[in-house]
């Protein structure tokens, strides 16, 4: 019985850690994917949602030095905030 308990536990354990969150029927739940990115800690949750985007961004940004630079970034990520999103807009 505590054997089967703690491997249900370790389930749900792999699951959080993996990031996946895939219902019985194989595909993915958004709302168990949101339960679990708030649940990480800071620095794992912001590389998983928003440096990916920002780190491209920065590096177009440095490439064509716009004369303002917080417009053109802010209009980078709204532009291109779809290739990065994954599923917690």
């Amino acid at each position: 019985m505590a054997e089967a308990a703690m491997e249900s536990e370790a389930e749900s354990s792999d699951v959080k850690a993996s990031g996946g969150s895939s219902e019985s029927n194989g595909e993915p739940s958004t709302k168990k994917q949101r339960v679990d990115l708030a649940g990480l800690p800071t620095r794992q949750y912001l590389d998983q949602t928003v440096v990916p985007i920002l780190l491209q961004a920065v590096m177009q940004l440095n490439k064509e030095r716009p004369g303002d630079p917080i417009e053109w970034l802010a209009n980078y990520l709204l532009k291109n905030k779809a290739q990065y999103s994954n599923g917690t807009s």
